[in-house]
């Protein structure tokens, strides 16, 4: 049974930008039937494309990616975060392949 909740902010589809990000996809799998909201997995580990397309095929937004997953990076003596030259891997565009969105985090 889907729920249809009004709130006064009016966050209530995905034009509303409201997402609901969680790392356990069990649980934004039980909310895909109970709101309109995007929902967005979150990662902390490079993960698959069959994974990737799991999460297309399950009508999830996107990937909330730790931002070493799309820019690597290592943090010196003195706590300043270093990107690694220009590198960027492919993360980005394999979400993208699968037609999922990616925020970095």
């Amino acid at each position: 049974m889907r729920v249809t909740v009004t709130y006064s902010n009016g966050y209530r589809a995905a034009d509303g930008r409201c997402y609901i990000q969680c790392f356990d996809e069990r649980s934004l799998l039980y909310l895909k039937s109970r709101t309109d909201l995007p929902l967005v997995v979150l990662i902390e580990d490079s993960v698959s494309d069959e994974r990737l397309a799991g999460w297309s095929s399950w009508s999830f937004y996107g990937v909330g990616a730790w931002h070493n997953l799309i820019a690597p990076h290592y943090t010196d003596d003195d706590g300043y975060k270093n990107w690694i030259g220009n590198l960027v891997t492919d993360f980005v565009a394999r979400a993208h392949a699968h037609r999922l969105q990616v925020n970095g985090v």
